[in-house]
């Protein structure tokens, strides 16, 4: 699935210039809306194919912990899960690498599938993808 058209929202306007810049730097910031602003406000009014959620982990304590409760994420995992699906059913959710894998897995509505992804970096994990919808490959 390729991209055309990417809308960035972060309440944080300085992580918003940093995404700016970062996309100048490659290039395709003509691609990109960006916005200000909290996303569980925002989401009614968004319209996308995909999602793609990147909250905060509450800084480096994640690492303290031998497994991460998605209950430690601000804002609510449940609350932006929802907002998401407002926008598409089409989710990716990333996560620290010690996320707890049965609490990903009660995201998941019925009758529906998750796929998780640990992405490694000079061969250790490092994080965790989410994804849902059709993003899972088949």
């Amino acid at each position: 699935m390729t991209c055309h058209r990417v809308i960035a929202v972060d309440i944080d306007p300085v992580k918003i210039e940093l995404a700016r810049n970062n996309a100048t730097v490659y290039g395709v910031e003509d691609r990109i809306e960006f916005i200000v602003g909290d996303f569980l406000k925002i989401a009614p009014s968004l319209r996308a194919d995909v999602v793609f959620l990147s909250p905060p982990w509450g800084g480096p304590e994640y690492l303290r912990e031998d497994v991460y409760s998605l209950s430690n994420l601000t804002p609510d995992c449940d609350k932006m899960m929802a907002a998401a699906r407002q926008i598409s059913e089409n989710i990716a959710l990333f996560l620290p690498r010690n996320v707890s894998v049965d609490e990903v897995i009660e995201l998941v509505e019925p009758g529906k599938k998750v796929e998780v992804e640990q992405n490694f970096l000079n061969r250790r994990v490092k994080t965790v993808t989410v994804y849902f919808g059709e993003l899972i490959s088949e």
